[in-house]
């Protein structure tokens, strides 16, 4: 069912929360879907089962019950989130100074960079979009980087309610992205 033996391990420990059957049906019936999307994003085939993985392991280990109505906007969420997180370390990771690019440096070239600039602006946009207390608590979680109980007890709110910001948070923001992307 998943391709790497390490894998396995996790995945088995985290499926205890949903009946075998359930696990492997949703698997073999969102995976394909996954893979195919971020077949246009990612070249690497490898790199493209690590974010599906992570995305599994993710679902299993949710307690939000958008997780479980609706696995696969869930998973899409989780994906078009792990792909952001990406595009973000990479944009780090770049430098796009003069003096270093003149020293021959390689750095992306105008389509990908265009292409990270248009991500970039559906996330914004989407984010924008949310309900203010659902937009309040993902950007706590996401841009501040507050752990649940945090932001519980900042927001004076229970850490049911925070899982359940964040859960409506990536549905929706996967939710408008896609429908952005077409």
């Amino acid at each position: 069912m998943f391709r790497a033996r390490e894998d396995e391990g996790s995945c088995a420990r985290a499926s205890a929360r949903y009946d075998d059957r359930q696990f492997e049906a949703v698997y073999r019936r969102e995976a394909p879907k996954l893979l195919s999307f971020l077949k246009r994003r990612i070249w690497i085939e490898e790199d493209r089962h690590d974010l599906v993985q992570e995305a599994f392991t993710r679902l299993v280990a949710s307690r939000s019950t958008a997780a479980s109505s609706n696995p696969g906007a869930y998973l899409q969420g989780i994906v078009r989130h792990l792909l952001a997180d990406r595009v973000r370390a990479w944009a780090k990771a770049q430098s796009f100074d003069p003096v270093v690019y003149s020293a021959g440096k390689d750095i992306a070239g105008p389509d990908a960079i265009a292409e990270i600039n248009d991500m970039r602006e559906r996330y914004r946009r989407a984010v924008e979009s949310l309900p203010p207390r659902t937009k309040e608590v993902y950007l706590l979680h996401r841009a501040e980087e507050l752990g649940y109980r945090q932001i519980a007890e900042q927001l004076d709110i229970s850490i049911r309610t925070v899982e359940w910001h964040v859960a409506e948070a990536i549905v929706r923001i996967g939710k408008s992205i896609g429908n952005a992307h077409g």
